[in-house]
């Protein structure tokens, strides 16, 4: 109850302020990845700091193709950098699409900004619509990392769209998340990848993470022609042979996950013994995260390796209980 108090009182007073007016000043930097198309990375020392120690891609970044689609509408801290950016370049006049790859609050965390200065439609999953109608409170640390994350309203987005002459096939591309989906491009091998690929070796992840899931989706997009990648943190593949080599690094990885995660199962006692069985710690840093990775002691436990393992694990302990039943009825 106290903290409730103190989150009303003190923190959200805060924050309303610091999206006005951040406390730390955010840079802009706008560049043409590709013909009409403009990657907005929006950040200061201090995202850029986290950044590094994360792994060393961007906090999160925006998309504007052809002035008329907007994929992914970044972190909430970034409002004021972000509405700035939009009316000095026009987009508030011409777009006609916001996407959102997933409903995760640093990529639909200003839909409002732009919902307030242009007459866009918004669209995702179905999953990402409703999550983003009645967003829950986030955690403490993604509040400050990320900012207030504020209800917004996304319409359920069909299978193939077509914005002022480009057709666009949004992709179901669940794992990271449920209700995850990429844009591809067909026309030019372009495929907007959201969370899809970030990194090929993160094994630190979100509650909601589903590692089956992601492997079909990857699998699902080195089944596609793409010639260009554009990840929602700022990476990008350039190259079908670059593209597909990364992509199926990734798969790989967590592939192999799935592989140690079968060969200790039966012998594990818990999630954490089985993760330290699949992940033994080989590094001080790792040690002192008791094998789980040193995101899970910023994060409180919230980002860990065993959510990873979890997703993988489950679905196998249901196959070995199917199996032991056939053979107990035979």
């Amino acid at each position: 109850m106290l903290s409730q108090w103190l989150t009303r009182c003190l923190w959200e007073p805060f924050e309303t302020q610091a999206r006005r007016t951040p406390f730390c000043p955010l840079r802009t930097t706008l560049e043409e990845v590709a013909p009409d198309v403009f990657r907005i990375r929006i950040d200061n020392v201090f995202t850029r700091t986290l950044s590094r120690l994360a792994g060393g891609y961007d906090y999160s970044v925006s998309y504007i193709l052809n002035g008329s689609v907007m994929i992914d509408t970044g972190f909430p801290w970034a409002a004021r950098a972000l509405r700035r950016t939009l009316l000095e370049r026009g987009w508030d006049r011409t777009l006609r699409a916001v996407i959102n790859t997933h409903y995760h609050e640093d990529h639909i965390g200003n839909n409002d900004v732009v919902a307030g200065i242009c007459k866009a439609t918004f669209l995702g999953s179905a999953i990402t619509a409703s999550a983003a109608r009645l967003p829950r409170r986030l955690p403490w640390y993604r509040r400050f990392l990320f900012g207030p994350l504020h209800a917004a309203r996304i319409e359920v987005a069909p299978e193939t769209l077509c914005v002022e002459g480009t057709e666009l096939h949004l992709l179901a591309t669940p794992g990271h998340c449920p209700g995850h989906l990429c844009v591809y491009v067909p026309e030019k091998g372009w495929l907007f990848s959201g969370d899809l690929f970030v990194a090929p070796d993160l094994d630190t992840q979100l509650p909601d993470v589903d590692g089956p899931d992601w492997i079909r989706s990857l699998e699902a997009a080195l089944a596609l022609p793409v010639t260009t990648l554009f990840d929602a943190h700022g990476t990008i593949l350039h190259g079908a042979e670059e593209v597909h080599r990364l992509l199926q690094q990734k798969c790989d990885f967590l592939r192999d996950i799935e592989t140690r995660v079968r060969e200790h199962l039966e012998a594990s006692t818990s999630i954490e013994d089985l993760s330290n069985h699949v992940f033994a710690p080989h590094t001080a840093a790792e040690r002192l995260a008791l094998g789980d990775g040193w995101l899970s002691v910023v994060a409180g436990s919230d980002i860990t390796r065993h959510h990873l393992i979890d997703s993988f694990a489950r679905p196998l302990l249901q196959e070995l209980q199917q199996h032991d039943q056939s053979r107990s009825l035979a």
